[in-house]
């Protein structure tokens, strides 16, 4: 996917890596890839993502006992995509239901970046994206590190509904920015 977001988020992170995650290649009943010729459309709207409660959380484990991530100060919307700020957010665990439904052989998109992260003593960030029980995305860096954007193409081999959760989890130690710009999937043409 190549878009404006994509480009002003890689001026903004000071480079242009690509750590893209493998194709887990959607299939048909013979185990042959299926291709859909479509366009991509937002999975998610940045504006929509509410922090998740304990019971809800399916990364439940990685949570402190306390939690302080409050709207405006630890999470919000910015004209580049939803951003986490970990000064302000220990624990991100935020979700919406998605807008479309991912079917088998569907291409997803995602884009995500964080600027240099940095750590009074050295630590792990861990951010994670889900679309029901299927991540789409997991990484753990290590901190400090430079700024890296996460531009990711895959190709679903499962399905989900329309309106199924769709999970953003992030923590990491010390003063560190993170912003999701899009999700988006592939929808057949009419």
């Amino acid at each position: 996917m190549t878009s404006r977001r994509f480009f002003f988020a890689c001026a903004l992170a000071a480079g242009c890596g690509d750590a893209g995650g493998p194709n887990s290649g959607g299939t048909d009943s013979s185990g042959a890839v299926k291709e859909i010729d479509g366009t991509m459309v937002d999975l998610v709207k940045p504006q929509a993502w509410v922090q998740l409660g304990a019971d809800a959380d399916p990364l439940r484990d990685h949570r402190p006992e306390t939690i302080e991530c409050p709207l405006g100060v630890g999470w919000l919307v910015e004209v580049t995509g939803f951003e986490v700020n970990t000064g302000g957010c220990n624990y991100g665990a935020f979700t919406q239901p998605s807008l479309r439904e991912i079917v088998p052989g569907a291409q997803i998109s995602l884009n995500l970046y964080h600027f240099d992260l940095v750590a009074a003593e050295p630590a792990t960030a861990h951010a994670v994206l889900m679309a029901g029980d299927h991540v789409l995305l997991e990484r753990e860096v290590e901190i400090p590190g430079k700024a890296m954007v996460y531009d990711i193409d895959l190709v679903a081999d499962f399905a989900l509904a329309a309106g199924e959760p769709v999970v953003f989890h992030l923590h990491n130690h010390g003063q560190n920015t993170w912003t999701l710009a899009s999700i988006q999937v592939e929808v057949e043409d009419p």
